[in-house]
């Protein structure tokens, strides 16, 4: 070869690509942390990133028609389960390589429903702590809804708050409730 040609050849090629700002922070940034689950123990849960939502969503779907249902309220339930269990296919992984996943999507779907959505709280939890944007403190809502479903005794809106927002409301309540109201009597006195 000469110069000559090494320099064509170097030209043809195209430029390396440089890692962008971004791709550089996203590796830097925690992504996911070791937490006990239900039923696996002691594992690496990663968060799942929008191009893989995006593909968990299509695959949900997929599995969905698969099974004969159609996208309605009575087959939420099912979505939900089957969401959560691909989402916990690609997420939990083995604490001691990162890159290799605890089960397949098959072995998660096949799971007991409620064992699906304790594991699915565990990656939530983990995805709000997590979160840049996660809950410094409650809105006002935030607050209304969770008293209201305690008031109500309604534990699905409870669970649905998540651990994080639980315990902030927790916090916020300073002295504990009274088990029951305290009425007044005639004279003006408490019983």
């Amino acid at each position: 070869m000469t110069i000559l040609s090494d320099a064509k050849a170097a030209l043809a090629r195209p430029p390396a690509q440089q890692e962008s700002i971004l791709a550089r922070k996203r590796a830097q940034a925690a992504r996911g942390e070791l937490v006990d689950m239900p039923i696996v123990g002691k594992v690496w849960v990663e968060l799942v990133g929008e191009a893989s939502t995006c593909q968990i969503e299509a695959a949900v779907y997929a599995a969905m028609k698969a099974d004969g249902l159609e996208m309605s309220a009575l087959n939420m339930r099912s979505y939900d389960h089957c969401r959560a269990a691909l989402t916990l296919a690609w997420a939990v992984r083995n604490p001691d390589n990162h890159d290799e996943r605890v089960g397949t999507d098959a072995d998660w779907r096949a799971m007991d429903p409620d064992v699906i959505v304790a594991c699915d709280y565990v990656y939530l939890d983990v995805r709000q702590r997590l979160s840049p944007v996660a809950l410094g403190s409650l809105t006002k809502d935030q607050l209304d809804s969770i008293r209201l479903a305690i008031e109500k005794k309604n534990p699905m809106p409870l669970l649905s708050a998540g651990v994080v927002a639980l315990s902030l409301y927790l916090l916020s309540m300073g002295e504990p409730p009274a088990t029951s109201p305290s009425t007044k009597s005639s004279t003006g006195e408490s019983q």
